[in-house]
């Protein structure tokens, strides 16, 4: 774990999300968990030296922000789609996928039972911990269900996938026009430490990056459109984003089928499917 500020400890160098926690005057919160269960483990063991742990929050729906929860016996606060997301998770599915991120990944997933949010909120909701505020911002872009957490005292807000800083952005299911006004919303916050989703830390200079590649694929694929191309042509042909951006940790080789995802859910949200 990297230490940002005087109480926020991140993680940006592992498979799956980047996820931190923070230190408060009254035990620990942490914002998303690891998607590889032996990175839980170890991350337990991390927050356990330093405290005790009062809640988790996650940030979105999306498997690699959620799946270390289960390794944790505290309260889980996030948007209630999150929850709906996760109670309806075809866990089998999902634990045969995990299982194959490492060879010590099966035996810690024997019994799994995902730790769904029991504490949800819509547009938004302020968490009090000790000495520190945190502030869930309903943020739809990346998934409808994204938020965005400000922590106020120390001026950090984690972003969730709705930045993906100099690594391949996932639009599989994104609405990129809710998606560009949430950006617009973090350039807003008085906050200026950016803990992306994916990536390396960053600040509001990235935002007009990210905004520019989500306004660049959205007229790619409105392109293939407009030229005649049916959707499952476009899905074939469309390949010139691909290496844009290198894929983030652990991504290796999963490029083309990002790229077809993204050209699928993108022709879908333009021709109104």
């Amino acid at each position: 774990m990297h230490q940002l500020t005087s109480n926020v400890f991140v993680e940006t160098q592992i498979r799956g999300c980047n996820h931190g926690f923070v230190t408060t005057s009254d035990g620990i919160v942490l914002i998303d968990t690891p998607h590889k269960p032996s990175d839980a483990v170890k991350l337990k063991a991390e927050i356990a030296r330093r405290g005790k742990l009062r809640y988790i929050i996650n940030t979105e729906p999306h498997g690699d922000h959620w799946t270390g929860n289960a390794f944790f016996d505290v309260p889980v606060i996030a948007h209630e789609g999150v929850r709906t997301r996760i109670l309806n998770t075809d866990v089998q599915a999902h634990v045969a996928r995990v299982s194959t991120f490492g060879p010590e990944e099966p035996g810690l997933l024997a019994g799994y039972r995902p730790n769904a949010p029991i504490i949800t909120f819509r547009n938004g909701m302020t968490l009090h911990v000790g000495n520190h505020t945190f502030e869930m911002i309903h943020m739809p872009g990346h998934t409808a269900y994204q938020a965005a957490i400000c922590v106020k005292e120390e001026g950090v807000v984690f972003t969730s996938d709705n930045i993906f800083h100099k690594v391949h952005t996932w639009l599989q299911e994104a609405n990129p026009d809710l998606w560009l006004m949430s950006l617009e919303s973090l350039r807003k916050l008085k906050e200026e430490i950016f803990v992306p989703g994916h990536g390396a830390i960053c600040g509001k200079d990235y935002l007009n990056e990210q905004g520019a590649f989500i306004q660049e694929w959205k007229a790619y694929v409105k392109d293939a459109i407009d030229r005649g191309m049916t959707r499952d042509e476009a899905i074939v042909r469309l390949t010139a984003m691909t290496d844009r951006y290198p894929m983030d940790i652990g991504q290796d080789g999963m490029a083309p089928g990002v790229m077809k995802m993204n050209v699928a859910n993108l022709y879908n949200y333009l021709t109104g499917a």
